[in-house]
């Protein structure tokens, strides 16, 4: 579904009271059970907010649960970036400002409820001949994995949840030139848990080259106990991690979900990975047990009908998020995918024809009072842009009206707000570009210890 707002002439009403307001409207039905009166809680409805009944009803107007969620899990893909070290002076280049066990504290949410398990890593090959990056010796960093572990957030949620958070790339007009390569078919194999043996599920699906190449190629290798050599894949490395964290809470089935979320590159890798680990769990006869939700923010195209079909029929949730100025949903397949009408049933099968998964949500810049006019592609592709305008929306041709959030973190690392607003472009930065002084009063890059083998 999508839907665009249009300009709004901004109100009186403090933040919280538009929050509380718009919180009493949610459409979400409360359970016969509760009280009389009684406002409905997120640990009510949070299969709905998920993506149980594929977000109806919930789209236009938004509902307040989904949009607050849908706002949080897009920090966490926003904090991938600013906890990225991708200055190519520093020795630490393609690594993570902080380890795991720090991170959300470092990055300013200690309290978030959640604990990191895992970071993500991808080849630093792929990611310099698909993407731009700059190469180096050991794998990028490319997000983490978290485990909701504080037993408030948990009630609050109504369950335990598993994120897994993806970083997008920060070269966007390099790799958006090589979307132009054709699908291929994934060949992914599964371990039956029945069996134990492996098995491919393939139907037809097939996924961008670069993608899958970023999603499945190797990033080091190890010995195992019989002295074999073992690749390790940034698959590998999900699909290990989820299932480690499946067993650890395996009493909690019931109340469990999983949820990805990412920007860009990271959209794409979130909607790959949360096919993938859906498969898996209907391997090991999880099914419906489990809900696998995606909140992706400007998506490009993944793979083709066949992939958008199967990943809706094993019930794999997509919420995609898109500016409708930014070029990058819109590709790879700019001319040849969903949009097609009757002609999809013809060339669905050409290996250049792509297919959005999922739902969708459209936004637009000019909604927003606070946002200048410009040519600019990047900026219509920036994250922060993305959760300033979803903070502001409310449905289909219905006025801007932000619930709070902070306009400044629209310019920080972009020059997109009014000058009215005297927030300068591009502010956000370390202090002394991450130099401390020595005891000498030498300046200096501190060390640090890494957690690239994690």
């Amino acid at each position: 579904m999508a839907v665009f707002p249009l300009p709004h002439v901004e109100g009186d009403d403090s933040a919280e009271n538009k929050l509380a307001s718009q919180t009493k409207s949610s459409s979400l039905p409360l359970s016969s059970d509760m009280e009389k009166g009684r406002q409905p809680q997120l640990c009510d409805v949070w299969r709905d907010v998920q993506g149980a009944n594929d977000w109806k009803d919930l789209l236009d107007p938004i509902d307040s649960f989904l949009k607050a969620e849908a706002l949080r899990y897009g920090d966490l893909a926003q904090l991938c970036y600013d906890a990225f070290d991708g200055d190519t002076y520093s020795k630490y280049y393609g690594t993570c400002y902080h380890n795991k066990d720090a991170l959300f504290e470092k990055m300013g949410i200690p309290s978030c409820g959640y604990q990191v398990t895992k970071y993500i890593y991808a080849n630093t090959d792929m990611l310099n001949q698909l993407f731009g990056e700059k190469p180096k010796d050991r794998g990028v960093w490319l997000g983490f994995v978290a485990v909701c572990t504080d037993p408030n957030e948990i009630k609050r949620l109504g369950r335990r949840d598993i994120v897994i958070a993806w970083r997008g790339t920060q070269t966007t007009q390099e790799w958006i030139q090589n979307l132009r390569d054709f699908l291929v078919p994934t060949r992914l194999s599964y371990k039956c848990g029945r069996t134990g043996k492996d098995h491919i599920i393939s139907e037809g699906v097939r996924i961008e080259r670069g993608f899958l190449s970023c999603y499945t190629s190797t990033i080091r290798q190890h010995e195992d106990s019989e002295g074999n050599t073992v690749n390790i894949s940034t698959r590998d490395l999900i699909l290990a991690e989820v299932g480690r964290l499946l067993k650890v809470y395996e009493n909690e089935i019931d109340n469990l979900s999983i949820t990805f979320t990412g920007h860009s590159l990271g959209a794409a890798l979130a909607t790959l990975s949360a096919y993938d680990v859906k498969q898996m769990l209907n391997s090991d006869h999880f099914d419906d047990h489990i809900p696998v939700a995606v909140f992706a923010f400007a998506s490009p195209r993944v793979g083709n009908l066949a992939f958008a079909k199967l990943a809706e029929k094993i019930g794999v949730k997509v919420l995609r998020f898109v500016n409708k100025s930014d070029v990058v949903p819109k590709v790879p397949g700019l001319f040849m995918n969903e949009n097609m009408g009757f002609l999809s049933k013809f060339l669905h099968w050409l290996p250049w024809t792509y297919f959005h998964v999922g739902m969708e949500v459209a936004l637009e810049n000019d909604s927003s009072q606070y946002l200048a006019h410009t040519h600019n592609l990047a900026y219509f592709h920036n994250l922060e842009v993305y959760l300033h305008l979803l903070d502001g929306y409310v449905g289909d041709n219905k006025p801007f009206n932000s619930c709070g959030r902070d306009h400044a973190l629209v310019n920080k690392s972009c020059d997109l707000l009014k000058e009215k607003y005297e927030i300068p472009p591009n502010w956000w930065q370390k202090q002394n570009k991450g130099l401390i002084q020595d005891p000498h009063g030498k300046w200096m890059q501190p060390t640090k210890s890494v957690d690239e083998e994690d």
